[in-house]
């Protein structure tokens, strides 16, 4: 029998969506357990690099706690650092408390990795050992827990604080929506001080500079090791991060424009801006900070007497003190662990006690991309240079090059609509600029997807 080719029409019905009751508000508490961002499941506690990397959202080092709502703070008497002791499954943990935005009512949050007997000298006893409650058949999830309040406090050790914005931010977190892109054509830059006592520099051979698109950066702290490892930034230890000292030479900003309940945060990198009018210069009274003929805010080690005063004088915060030799004999204070042999860059100097440091554009990967091109008898190519922070990103939100090249990915981003300065009003004229982060809001859910 021949086949039938007979076209049909197909008929489409309406979907039926299926009938969900709300979901009940628990009565109880659950724990919910995940692998931690820098230890994992505890396989990387012995690595004090991973150890004093922030978490990505609450910035906390050298531990974790028991996560938990505002709102379950409230009804709960807790606030953050309050000790409390967990009885689950016959078996209990005792830790701090830490109040962190956009958590479920009833739900804490624990991460794994913590809390080992015999890591060795980095990581034993550091934090909370969530094994302790966990189960075979439900690894995840704990239920019928029991939580008990003592009459105890043990701080919680941050490098930043976390800080929601209110208000207008354009001038230190801009958030743009499509619409407005489109509408506008691009953002609005602040504006620029044009009075001043510095005379122009003309930049006629290399000029670099660097763009972090915001909208691609999510906050995974690759670059923030990736200097580390480049540029023999030392690790300082849980009693110097307790006095709020800390060597990270790049930190990630969290810019939260939501609320405790509907927390909309953003991922800002923060290395040194290389101003081309900055504030760091002028103050140094043995010229330790000074400008170079390429852009470059150069920190002259051998010059520095450890005033400060740079530090002090620079309205990003991103200048970094040796209080002790934490590079050289103070390693990791009583935790009494030596380096790793041969670990550091030999082309980056160590620095000492009483020295003053920051980021340096990867200065050695542009004097070792500068010897090459001279034995080639060439100019450095476009994007030849790689920073180590922009090499690591998984996202290539960091880009980096010679502004004076028009072929260059640096020159091009900074003529993108989205390009804006930290803290332009400031006049200070830094070449690490930034791209606004963008969102796509949908109406229908009253803005929060995106």
């Amino acid at each position: 029998m021949p086949p039938d080719n007979t076209t049909r029409r197909a008929v489409v019905t309406r979907p039926q969506h299926p009938d969900i009751a709300p979901a009940e508000t628990p009565e109880g508490l659950t724990i919910v357990l995940r692998p931690d961002e820098c230890l994992w499941d505890g396989s990387f506690a012995t690595n004090a690099w991973l150890q004093e990397c922030p978490k990505p959202l609450t910035k906390q080092v050298w531990g974790n706690a028991l996560s938990l709502s505002p709102s379950d703070a409230q009804r709960l008497g807790l606030t953050t650092g309050d000790v409390v002791r967990i009885e689950a499954n016959g078996r209990s943990v005792t830790g701090p408390v830490a109040v962190e935005a956009g958590y479920a009512p009833g739900v804490i949050g624990l991460t794994l990795g913590y809390g080992r007997r015999l890591p060795g000298k980095i990581g034993t006893a550091i934090g909370i050992n969530a094994y302790e409650i966990r189960s075979s058949h439900s690894p995840w999830i704990v239920d019928d827990i029991r939580l008990v309040k003592l009459d105890e406090h043990q701080d919680i050790l941050n490098t930043q604080n976390y800080v929601q914005l209110a208000g207008e931010t354009r001038d230190l977190y801009p958030v743009l929506t499509l619409a407005e892109l489109s509408r506008d054509g691009s953002i609005e830059h602040a504006a620029q001080t044009s009075a001043s006592l510095y005379s122009p520099w003309p930049y006629e051979s290399y000029a670099w500079g660097m763009v972090i698109d915001t909208a691609a950066c999510i906050g995974c702290n690759a670059c923030v090791l990736a200097c580390q490892a480049e540029n023999n930034v030392p690790v300082v230890g849980p009693e110097e991060i307790a006095q709020g000292r800390d060597m990270h030479w790049l930190r990630i900003d969290i810019c939260d424009q939501g609320t405790p309940e509907r927390p909309k945060p953003g991922f800002q990198p923060v290395p040194c801006m290389h101003c081309e009018q900055a504030p760091c210069e002028p103050v140094c009274p043995v010229a330790a900070s000074v400008h170079d003929s390429e852009g470059l805010n150069v920190q002259v080690y051998n010059r520095c007497v450890g005033t400060r005063f740079c530090e002090a004088n620079c309205p990003y915060k991103v200048r970094r003190f040796n209080f002790f030799a934490y590079a050289d004999g103070q390693e990791y204070a009583n935790l009494d662990a030596e380096s790793i042999k041969a670990q550091r860059n030999p082309e980056v100097t160590v620095r000492t006690r009483g020295v003053m440091e920051k980021c340096t554009y990867c200065i050695q990967r542009i004097n070792r991309g500068r010897r090459s091109a001279e034995e080639e008898g060439r100019a450095i190519n476009a994007d030849e240079i790689e920073t180590a922070c922009q090499a690591a990103c998984p996202t290539q939100a960091i880009t980096f090059g010679n502004l004076n090249d028009e072929a260059s990915s640096v020159r091009m981003a900074k003529q993108d609509p989205r390009h804006y300065t930290l803290l332009g009003n400031l006049g200070t004229r830094p070449r690490t600029t930034y791209l606004a982060d963008v969102k796509n809001p949908n109406p229908v859910f009253d803005g929060d997807a995106s």
